[in-house]
């Protein structure tokens, strides 16, 4: 038995729900057609997907696995409608972008400015993140490309480097220990960072980006390295140090098997 559409709809409401009452009502259908729509679809897998109890439904592990791929396979289905429906509409494909906050200010405006001169049916779907969840979301074929930061460590990528961005130091008073980042989430940054300290102390908080940094640091938590040319107005309110002079290099990276002619208009943007 091939499933339909509905049957990963009507899994994915009762995970997210977890009562069959709910869960049918926000299907529009009546609960005893979303319980015979269950029945067929753990009879054709085999596994039992929820375990039903008097306090209500709790999802079993096989059915925590059927999520995630249900939802895979719903935003593929989406992702092919808007695809046709925009060709119909005489639209070009959509590319998927993504961008870490460092690149969207410095170089992702201008590059997708060409872009759009030279391809305007070209849809955008753009993104923001860390280096190694881009980087990883590259491979997985969930973006068409990304602006991070370099070294890349995945295979299958390759970049065009397109500037590299001086930091400072930025504090109230000198030796306040200084604002991480996650290591696992954006290595390259957090290299560049402690570097630009100077010093191995740092301050018992983290933030997933430069502007988090920034309101950790207000907040009295410590010292934060930014770029220079950072657009916020608190960097007027720190005491700026250029420290070692360290710098964060941006590139635009994409699978290099990807021969797709909405990817190549956008890396001939990033090179022009």
């Amino acid at each position: 038995m091939s499933l339909a559409l509905a049957d990963y709809r009507a899994i994915l409401a009762l995970s997210e729900e977890r009562h069959f009452g709910r869960a049918a009502r926000r299907l529009g259908v009546t609960q005893p057609a979303l319980t015979a729509r269950l029945r067929r679809v753990e009879t054709a897998l085999g596994a039992r997907l929820f375990d039903r109890g008097r306090s209500g439904v709790a999802i079993t592990a096989a059915g925590l696995a059927f999520v995630e791929g249900a939802r895979r396979v719903l935003d593929a289905a989406a992702e092919t409608a808007d695809a046709v429906q925009g060709a119909a509409a005489g639209l070009g494909q959509t590319l998927r972008i993504g961008m870490t906050q460092i690149a969207a200010y410095q170089v992702v405006v201008p590059v997708l400015a060409r872009l759009r001169a030279a391809q305007p049916l070209v849809r955008i779907r753009l993104s923001e993140g860390v280096t190694a969840g881009l980087e990883g979301a590259l491979e997985r074929r969930e973006l068409d490309a990304a602006f991070l930061h370099p070294p890349l460590h995945a295979a299958g990528l390759v970049e065009h480097r397109l500037a590299a961005v001086p930091f400072r130091r930025y504090q109230r008073a000198p030796g306040e220990p200084l604002i991480g980042y996650p290591r696992h989430e954006a290595p390259v940054l957090m290299g560049a960072l402690a570097r630009n300290a100077g010093e191995a102390r740092l301050a018992p908080a983290e933030a997933d980006t430069i502007l988090g940094a920034i309101t950790l640091a207000e907040a009295g938590y410590g010292a934060f390295a930014a770029p220079e040319s950072f657009p916020h107005a608190a960097l007027s309110r720190f005491e700026g140090d250029p420290g070692a002079g360290e710098v964060l290099e941006t590139s635009l990276a994409w699978r290099s098997l990807d021969r797709r002619p909405q990817t190549a208009a956008l890396v001939a943007a990033a090179r022009a």
